[in-house]
């Protein structure tokens, strides 16, 4: 005999994705957090779980009731007639809204309303575990909810449900530290709020779920919720269950070696290829496949003779799994010249110069001088992004890696046209 248990990150109903090409040709709710809501649904009925638990976030906003309270409906009320409780918190996003909405929902579970702790009891399948929650009383919370958390009740298995910022001290969103989850005791802590997900499993049971689908281009990788398998009075499996419709996904493509642009086309299928054999191992396909795209290696390719196939306005299939429709929302040039840095930064022409520019850039995180020159990059587009001509553009990068990236595939292109134009000379 054994429990399963479904826990679920944060859902956010209401939110539709971003950056999508017009010529996706597929429904935006199907591959918003409503569609990863009817997909949870139906895997929970397939595995037959005894209990669906929502760890905050549920609803994107105040503003999403009227959308979230049907959808959220249907599939809680499916779950309700099949035997499976659903239960769960509210997080920043709908600490005002979900209590409203459980109201609707007398089939739903709201643990720990007000800012309160609650324990609620599973029992199923000859197994039975203690479910300990908290719920956002508003929108900020600056106090550490585990402060007041009673402790745990009985020995048998434990588990937390929390929305909370870990480790991040002055936070106004429930500020806890790993230290203190452990020193709880319980076997588990199911965490909400960070949308990126941990590595979750029976050594690590501490952690963060992820958001259930994938909000924005940045939440690249799998995303779903998690099956915890109970027997014995202890946990014996957790999996991830891919099921969001959408994925987003950085792809690199090594060039080193390459010459000519026939060869980049064959690395890039290839890199696609294998993503393909990744994303296919699931019954719970994507139904499509978002790529930020980034050339790496050793070669004198320059950008001109890379493929703009597969643009941002241009959907295809996936090679390799054609089913799955891809684009590609941004590309990035890591590209390194062939020729030694080392020996070209002792030259003393512009050139050489830029060349010792590119090899502090190379240098970690904590150099000074890197840091000093990606602060000095940072003002200069700072004050050219304040002047009207630019600001059409955007707000300009400001975080260290990113900005490190953006000059070095700037100034790996200006040193291989440097390159050429002194070939050409002579």
């Amino acid at each position: 005999m054994s429990m399963k248990l479904l826990a679920v990150g944060d859902l956010h109903l209401g939110r539709l994705p971003t950056r999508l090409p017009e010529s996706l040709g597929l429904p935006l709710q199907e591959l918003a957090p409503a569609g990863v809501w009817d997909r949870i649904v139906d895997c929970a009925l397939q595995e037959r779980v005894s209990a669906v638990l929502l760890a905050g976030d549920i609803v994107e906003s105040d503003d999403d009731f009227f959308e979230a309270l049907p959808r959220l409906r249907v599939g809680i009320q499916r779950l309700s007639d099949a035997g499976i409780r659903v239960l769960g918190i509210s997080g920043n996003h709908d600490g005002e809204v979900l209590p409203s909405l459980a109201e609707q929902l007398p089939a739903f579970e709201l643990i720990g309303a007000g800012g309160n702790w609650q324990s609620i009891t599973l029992t199923d399948g000859g197994e039975s575990v203690d479910l300990w929650g908290w719920s956002f009383p508003a929108i900020h919370y600056d106090a550490n909810p585990l402060s007041a958390f009673p402790g745990r009740q009985d020995s048998r298995l434990t588990l937390g449900l929390l929305h909370c910022d870990r480790d991040q001290a002055g936070s106004r969103y429930a500020p806890v530290t790993g230290a203190d989850l452990k020193d709880t005791g319980l076997d588990a802590w199911l965490l909400g709020h960070i949308h990126q997900p941990d590595t979750l499993g029976l050594d690590q049971p501490i952690g963060y779920l992820g958001t259930a689908s994938p909000l924005d281009a940045s939440e690249t990788g799998p995303r779903g919720p998690w099956l915890i398998t109970i027997a014995n009075g202890r946990l014996t499996d957790w999996r991830h269950c891919l099921l969001a419709a959408l994925r987003w996904e950085r792809l690199d493509v090594d060039l080193t070696g390459v010459d000519e642009r026939s060869g980049v086309d064959g690395r890039l299928v290839e890199a696609l290829e294998r993503l393909a054999g990744e994303l296919t191992v699931t019954p719970a396909q994507p139904r499509a496949v978002g790529l930020r795209l980034r050339y790496t290696g050793t070669s004198d390719i320059v950008s001109d003779q890379l493929p703009a196939a597969l643009g941002r306005e241009a959907v295809s299939g996936l090679p390799g799994a054609e089913h799955i429709a891809a684009f590609v929302e941004s590309t990035t040039v890591d590209l390194r010249p062939r020729i030694d840095l080392a020996t070209l930064a002792e030259r003393e022409d512009h050139p050489g110069l830029l060349a010792r520019r590119l090899l502090i850039l190379e240098r970690s995180a904590e150099d000074p001088e890197r840091q000093a020159l990606i602060d000095s990059a940072v003002t200069h587009v700072r004050t050219l992004a304040d002047n009207s001509q630019w600001r059409r553009l955007g707000t300009p990068p400001e975080g260290s890696t990113e900005v490190a990236g953006q000059l070095c595939q700037a100034g790996q292109d200006a040193l291989r046209a440097m390159l050429n134009q002194q070939a050409d000379t002579e």
